[in-house]
């Protein structure tokens, strides 16, 4: 029987695409677990620089919740990011940050499976998009970085369309780096494609005056991207802090996000590394050099610091897919051959209609209330929220300077206690964590001289610190709590009788 070509109005008018069907699957696989998205301890201090930012309608300028550092100076470059989290968690609490760090996961993923519908099948940009979704689970949370990841996909498929159609970027990314820099500093990533496809483009000229046209196009693009990340209020020092960041060495050793991949135990980079190298050797993938050369770039930032393993899930589809896509359509390549499948995702490879749209986001309320409201995130009993022993503490009616765990800063932060030190690492500079890490891990008599240096009263250290095993010996110290979480000694003469 010959098959009509008949219209369906509905079904048309609905009309959903790929890239948001895959988006609502990943948002609800994320919230069906919530709570690793607020099990980092910084989520704490966001949401209290974040108020203070709403209450006095400024930014600070230098530091008002450590006892160790106060005053000093203090630029917190994702301040913006701190407003959207403060704003989320007074009005909507805790399920209301692990939705939106959530819904920007499944933002980023959509738009980056859209962005490689352009150059990919259906099948090989799904499977590209699982990979990337695979690589963000060991750093799904709701911090300021996530909010940044869609924008970062945007960014980069803005000026990948400008290379594919040999043309200067759109002048409307700009306003997208103002954003940016405002959220996180993530955006120098973004500064530096924006030069290294800017060499890729006067390399790729074929003769001097295109070379000279291609510098002068991008450099002016380029020109206005910098002054736009300086659309911040802290201007220059906006681009100089991060960069400090990269020569604490120390810090880069002992804090674990900034630690490379520990491949002892499962990484979902090393399923990526196998499929992803496997399959190019097996089939002769082949890219430009300068494309080669970006993706090893990512390549090596994910193995040199864990929390940049996401960006090169993100990243590296998108600077392959222009050269791939011919290659992985030719004859015999395919990776999947199952026809009806893919008529099916062809059919859904077109963008969605304003009513898809519109129905998408009635999806994601209703996944949000049908997974958040039976079941009410509590943060008392998590790794990073010493609850029962602050309590304690409180209920003896201890006071003074406390020497914290770095895991603990945000929560008392959060409390309203002045901190020893917080996740502030780039703040604290890495002789001051260097000398933390040796008092806590008993290295030569630092702990006894900061006990004494600072006044210290009480401790609030995790039970496995070898500090918890000297103060428990340590005459004129007793203590006071002890849980799986946190173990709080107190100095004999703060307790009130």
């Amino acid at each position: 029987m010959t098959d009509l070509a008949i219209s369906h109005p509905a079904r048309t008018r609905l009309k959903l695409s790929l890239p948001l069907l895959f988006g609502l699957f990943v948002y609800a696989v994320t919230l069906v677990r919530p709570s690793p998205l607020l099990g980092d301890p910084d989520t704490y201090w966001h949401v209290v620089i974040g108020n203070w930012i709403l209450v006095h309608h400024a930014v600070p300028h230098q530091d008002l919740w450590s006892y160790t550092k106060r005053g000093a100076p203090f630029v917190p470059l994702e301040w913006l990011g701190e407003v959207i989290i403060a704003g989320l968690y007074d009005k909507l609490g805790w399920a209301g940050l692990a939705a939106s760090a959530a819904l920007a996961v499944a933002a980023a993923i959509a738009l980056q499976l859209r962005v490689l519908l352009k150059n990919l099948a259906p099948a090989h940009a799904l499977i590209a998009a699982a990979l990337a979704w695979n690589l963000f689970l060991a750093h799904l949370l709701a911090r300021p970085f996530i909010y940044a990841e869609p924008i970062l996909v945007l960014w980069m498929g803005g000026l990948l369309a400008a290379r594919s159609e040999d043309r200067a970027p759109s002048f409307y990314l700009l306003p997208l780096m103002v954003l940016w820099a405002n959220l996180h500093a993530s955006y120098l990533l973004g500064l530096g494609f924006a030069g290294l496809f800017a060499g890729e483009a006067v390399i790729a000229a074929p003769d001097k005056k295109a070379r000279l046209r291609e510098v002068r196009r991008w450099g002016l693009f380029c020109a206005l991207a910098f002054a736009a990340a300086l659309a911040t209020p802290y201007g220059i020092s906006g681009v100089l802090q991060p960069l400090k960041l990269l020569h604490m060495h120390y810090a880069l050793s002992v804090i674990s996000e900034w630690q490379s991949p520990n491949f002892e135990q499962y990484q979902p980079l090393e399923l990526w590394i196998l499929l992803v190298f496997g399959t190019a050797l097996a089939r002769g993938w082949r890219l430009p050099v300068t494309r080669l050369l970006m993706v090893l770039f990512l390549l090596h930032m994910a193995l040199s610091h864990a929390r940049n393993v996401e960006l090169l899930g993100l990243l590296a589809p998108l600077l392959a897919a222009p050269a791939l896509g011919a290659q992985l359509a030719g004859a015999g390549s395919r990776l999947l051959s199952f026809p009806r499948f893919d008529r099916a995702l062809t059919a859904l490879a077109e963008p969605a209609s304003a009513a898809g749209r519109a129905l998408a986001a009635c999806l994601v309320l209703v996944i949000s209330v049908a997974l958040l409201l039976p079941h009410p995130i509590d943060r008392d009993k998590d790794k990073v929220t010493p609850a029962a022993a602050l309590a304690a503490v409180e209920a003896h009616g201890v006071t003074g300077p406390v020497f914290n765990g770095y895991g603990f800063g945000g929560y008392l932060i959060f409390r309203g206690i002045k901190t020893f030190i917080d996740g502030r690492a780039d703040f604290y500079g890495d002789r001051f964590l260097k000398r933390y890490i040796d008092a806590v891990d008993l290295r030569k008599d630092s702990l006894p001289r900061i006990l004494a240096e600072y006044g210290i009263t009480w401790t609030l250290l995790p039970p496995n610190a070898p500090a918890v095993v000297f103060l428990k010996h340590l005459p004129g110290w007793r203590q006071l709590y002890a849980d799986k979480t946190a173990v709080v000694d107190v100095r004999e003469d703060a307790l009130k009788r």
